[in-house]
């Protein structure tokens, strides 16, 4: 393969870019789902959801082959939870992260049914408990974690688990949060999530 060519026929990329024209972008399906595959296999044995972070590359096309593979979604605005949707998720396999949820965002996301709502505050809790009363529906809910884990990355903006962060809810905090969850009415405890931070890699110039 020639230089800056990765895993993909020169051939035939010179054949879309004489069609299309540059720039374009251009996925590997095969090597989605043989990734995908990978860490599927990887998990065997353990009751398991793979979910795509959908602001990593949220292209419909790329979109719909994940959804055909199993894959749910995880989403952090609204913009991201209607591309889901057109590429044919089911809500109940999505998830709804992130920091600073609006109101509207929580009510359209209720309305969806998507599968829980991770919290990443008390504020933000209490949000969601009004939002949910006002519509008069269930909402499941998550807590994000903050595990306080400092975690070597490229850049400090990309070190989301240590307490400084704004992200999540702090360790010694997460069981008063749960249980203020737990009695809030309307909210179904569905789960958690703790994240350390984005790994990255240094590329030499």
């Amino acid at each position: 393969m020639g230089a800056g060519v990765l895993g993909i026929d020169p051939g035939l990329l010179q054949a879309i870019a004489d069609r299309v024209g540059t720039p374009a972008y251009v996925y590997s399906a095969n090597l989605i789902r043989a990734q995908y595959h990978a860490l599927d296999d990887a998990l065997q044995g353990i009751r398991h959801r793979i979910c795509y972070s959908v602001k990593a590359n949220g292209n419909l096309g790329v979109l719909r082959v994940l959804k055909q593979l199993g894959a749910g979604a995880d989403i952090v605005s609204v913009g991201e939870l209607r591309r889901v949707l057109a590429a044919g998720f089911d809500p109940d396999g999505i998830v709804f992260s992130g920091v600073g949820k609006t109101p509207p965002e929580l009510e359209e996301a209720i309305r969806a049914g998507v599968g829980f709502i991770n919290v990443e505050s008390t504020s933000e809790l209490d949000t969601l408990f009004t939002v949910a009363r006002s519509l008069k529906r269930p909402a499941n809910v998550g807590i994000r974690v903050n595990p306080d884990v400092a975690t070597e990355t490229p850049h400090p903006y990309t070190r989301t688990g240590e307490k400084t962060t704004k992200f999540g809810v702090p360790f010694d905090e997460v069981g008063l949060v749960a249980r203020h969850a737990a009695g809030g009415g309307r909210l179904h405890g569905s789960g958690g999530g703790v994240r350390r931070g984005r790994h990255g890699m240094w590329v030499e110039a």
